[in-house]
């Protein structure tokens, strides 16, 4: 795993855990206890969502790397977070939940399909016409919204600083998991070309995002623009991806943060909170 070989080079000594949802063990619990950090490099589903920080928060853990448990099932829920940073001014994609056993909603086509609920892009298609729409199996809650036909960007979060913005230019189609996951399959641009305006515009909505959100530590905000140029929120990433085609490692390398040096500050953030009685240092 690349976060543990970025330890390698230090005093730390590091004991990989493999997490597989639902309540840990109390072997898990009790290592987790015992440890200076807990660094959480999970995706989505009870890992990601709160459920692993509610089980840790319980157990009195606070010392793991990332959001709470509030904030991480907050930003996991894309509908959710959507009206939540829309409150502090952050332009958001107009959209609607469509329900399992219901007509979809009356959005103009095409549009962008996506679970409610989930990381990593997963579930995401671009519906462009209404044979296409019709066939969509609805299991779980979805989210519809317009298709934004800009440019789409990223901005990772390191403490209080928001890291330059990431271009995203996949290779045909959209960026869903396969080109995010695939090396080549998706250009990225960092730091992405803009004009110092639009640059400190994508930077400003992030940070309000992320503190609307109530997010600590680090995280990635995901943003498209409209026909219009305005950039539009899409998601929060309050775990995002630490491979070598992730987009955070990528926005730390232009700020000049390697990715040991990141992977350090993560884990310091976590390990301020050992001993405490709450969530907060």
């Amino acid at each position: 795993m690349r976060v543990i070989e970025a330890f390698a080079g230090t005093a730390h000594r590091v004991i990989a855990c493999d997490y597989r949802g639902a309540a840990p063990s109390a072997p898990l619990l009790r290592l987790a206890r015992e440890s200076d950090a807990v660094f959480l490099a999970l995706h989505g589903g009870d890992g990601e969502g709160g459920v692993l920080q509610s089980a840790l928060k319980q157990a009195g853990i606070f010392h793991y790397t990332g959001s709470d448990a509030r904030g991480a099932s907050l930003a996991l829920d894309k509908a959710s977070a959507k009206k939540c940073v829309s409150e502090v001014g952050v332009p958001i994609a107009q959209g609607a939940i469509w329900q399992p056993s219901t007509p979809p909603p009356a959005i103009p086509l095409p549009a962008i399909v996506k679970p409610v609920l989930g990381g990593s892009s997963v579930g995401l298609k671009k519906i462009q016409c209404q044979s296409e729409l019709a066939a969509c199996t609805v299991k779980e809650p979805l989210l519809v919204e317009e298709f934004l036909s800009g440019r789409e960007f990223t901005v990772g979060i390191l403490g209080n600083e928001a890291l330059p913005a990431v271009e995203i230019i996949p290779r045909g189609g959209i960026y869903d998991y396969k080109h995010k996951y695939t090396a080549g399959a998706t250009k990225e641009i960092c730091p992405a070309a803009l004009d110092k305006e639009k640059a400190a515009l994508l930077k400003d909505f992030a940070m309000r995002a992320f503190r609307a959100l109530g997010l600590r530590d680090f995280a990635r905000i995901d943003f498209k623009e409209n026909a219009e140029g305005t950039p539009c929120f899409l998601e929060a990433n309050t775990l995002p991806g630490l491979t070598p085609t992730s987009l955070l490692p990528l926005a730390a390398s232009a700020a000049g943060i390697s990715f040991p040096a990141l992977i350090e500050r993560m884990a310091q953030a976590a390990a301020k909170r050992k001993n405490n009685i709450s969530e907060t240092p």
